[in-house]
Order: structure tokens, then C-alpha cells, then sequence
């Protein structure tokens, strides 16, 4: 689900080690899971680790770390190797909450990594290249947030969401656009003029599509594609499941997300074609949440955020990817 960031003023502070190690009793995971699924990282204490994003050539995993709790108090963006590793910390600000989104977030074009932050006391768009300054991308006024940004393939454009309330079935969050350089903001979806919630965009490898989770004030979430410059909206998924956290696999013929399809009593990892055809694939079998997937550059693996309920603190995980 959507990402809460805080506000709060501090320092930054680039580079560095976290604490942390994976303990399968901890934040509800479950030990000795039948679906293949690898532990990655496990923070300490309350710290939960979210978001997880592949770098263009796999090897490393962006991931965002809250520090008192799912969602709850400051938040870092972090750095570990694909397979498992000791993190590091690319961008901390004592309480104030830097946050990416799973998905397209690091761009192999321009080496840029793109995140919400609260550095001005309101959730902006920002950029930075992992061991360099952060570069603020908008700048607005109000009482709305921009978060949960993805980059479109060749680097120029960011795609992000806007929201005043980002909890509760009366949030109507938009979609828009902005170049990466800066610049006016492009409406491609408006949340409030279509009575809808729309967020966590994502841009499809070819640059064709936009995926994202909407919901109307009566239904719940959904999957939905717009062009890169809005226009109809083409829905992927429907009925009665809670689709949500979707982004592209690496030849954009599927999309992975998060889901209740089977009825579970926490949301699992699914796969689903792009062209809505066939049914969703069920890719992780687990009994706690599985949720915040994103898909290896070589399509290999499905990285993930797990815990106990939801509301857990939870850790980094992988499972190999199947559309079968």
C-alpha cells in the first residue's frame, strides 16, 4: 500500500552502515516458507524495510528504512547487494522521512535514483546519483504530497503522485508528470475530478504505459495503464481482490503486484499479463504479508517486502520469478 512519509527537521548524512540482520523470528516473518522465498535483510528492533527496487544492472537493491516501524517515523534510502549483504546508507536526515517506491526508481540512463522527501517540511520529488547531494526536482505549495515518483525509461520524465490525504477512502490522489531537469507539472490523471484515488505509478520498460492502483470511493483497489501522456484509462485488473504495489517486469509484458486474489488473510505476490489477458499467477505461498514487489533487470528474481500482518515491521526478500 502507499507509502506515509513524516516530517521533521535534521541533518544528512551520506554513507555509511545500518544495523541489522535477517532473524526469522522477528517482524512476524515466517520461518521455513515452502515457496522458495530467500531472506535478504532483516533491520533490528523496530526498524522496518521497505520498497525494494533493482539498480539497472541488478547487482544492488535500493530499499527504503523506517526507522520506529512499518510506515512510522524517519525514513532512509539504503543500499545492499541483490543477494543479501550488509546495507548502506545513501541518504538519512535524522527524522525527516526520504522514501522510494518499488519499481522503475533508478534509472539506467541517467544514474539517477528518484524519492519523496520531506526535506522542506512537504513531501517534494527529488533525485540523486547513490554517494552524491540530493537534487530537489518540484517545489509546491498547499497541503498536498508528492510521493511514490518512477522514472520513464529514457530519464527525462518522472511520474508521481499527489495526494492532500494519503489514508482513508476521501483521499482522491492524482497522477502527474514532471521532467527530471525540473520544470511545470503534468496532470495525467485527476483524482479529484474523476471522484477517484490513484498512486504508485510506474512506467513501463518501453515507455508505452504507465501502471497504477485506483480505487473509486466505494470499491477497492485496482489495476490500471495510461499512456505517458495520460489519455483513457485502460484497466488490468477488476472484481473483488485488493491489487496494489504494481510495476512492470523487465520486458513489459507482465506486471508484478500485490494481491488478496486467493483470499488470504495477508496479501501475497502476484504476476499478471499486460495485455489482461488470463488469470493472475500467485508467486508467493507464504502466511504472512508479502507485499512492495519489483522484478529483476534479468527477470530472474521478484524482490519483496515481508512481516507479519501489514502493519509488521517487515524485511527484504526474493523469490524466483514465474509466469507459469
Amino acid at each position: 500500500m502507499p507509502r506515509r512519509t513524516s516530517i521533521a527537521p535534521a541533518a544528512i548524512a551520506l554513507a555509511g552502515c545500518l544495523t541489522g540482520q535477517y532473524d526469522p523470528t522477528e517482524a512476524g516473518a515466517a520461518p521455513g516458507r515452502s515457496d522458495n522465498a530467500e531472506p535478504l535483510y532483516q533491520p533490528s528492533g523496530p526498524a522496518s524495510a521497505q520498497n525494494p527496487a533493482y539498480s539497472p544492472d541488478g547487482a544492488n537493491l535500493l530499499f527504503t528504512q523506517f526507522r520506529a516501524g512499518y510506515n512510522a517515523g524517519g525514513a532512509s534510502l539504503n543500499l545492499m547487494p541483490s543477494s543479501g549483504g550488509a546495507p548502506q546508507t545513501l541518504l538519512q536526515n535524522g527524522d525527516q522521512a526520504a522514501v522510494n517506491l518499488p519499481g522503475a526508481a533508478w534509472n539506467a540512463a541517467n544514474g539517477l535514483i528518484t524519492f519523496a522527501y520531506d526535506a522542506s517540511d512537504r513531501d517534494e520529488i527529488w533525485t540523486m546519483k547513490p554517494g552524491q547531494q540530493p537534487t530537489k526536482v518540484t517545489t509546491h505549495s498547499g497541503t498536498s504530497h508528492y510521493t511514490e515518483p518512477s522514472f520513464a525509461p529514457a530519464g527525462d520524465w518522472i511520474v508521481f503522485q499527489d495526494n492532500d490525504n494519503q489514508a482513508g477512502n476521501t483521499s482522491r490522489g492524482s497522477i502527474w508528470k514532471v521532467r527530471t531537469a525540473g520544470g511545470a507539472p503534468v496532470l495525467l490523471v485527476d483524482g479529484p475530478g474523476s471522484g477517484t484515488d490513484n498512486r504508485q505509478p510506474n512506467w513501463s520498460p518501453a515507455g508505452n504505459k504507465i501502471v497504477f492502483q485506483t480505487r473509486s470511493a466505494s470499491g477497492g483497489w485496482h489495476l490500471a495503464t495510461i499512456g505517458p501522456d495520460g489519455g483513457p484509462v485502460t484497466a488490468l485488473s477488476s472484481g473483488n481482490d485488493e491489487d496494489t504495489d504494481a510495476s512492470f517486469g523487465p520486458n513489459g509484458d507482465w506486471v508484478v503486484y500485490s494481491s488478496d486474489h486467493a483470499r488470504t488473510a495477508h496479501a501475497q505476490i502476484y504476476v499478471r499479463r499486460t495485455d489482461g489477458t488470463g488469470s493472475p499467477i500467485r508467486v508467493t505461498t507464504s502466511e504472512v504479508y508479502d507485499g512492495a514487489p519489483s522484478w529483476s533487470p534479468d527477470g530472474k528474481w521478484i524482490a519483496f517486502e515481508s512481516g507479519g500482518d501489514g502493519t509488521a515491521p517487515t524485511g527484504i526478500w526474493r523469490i524466483p520469478a514465474k509466469t507459469t
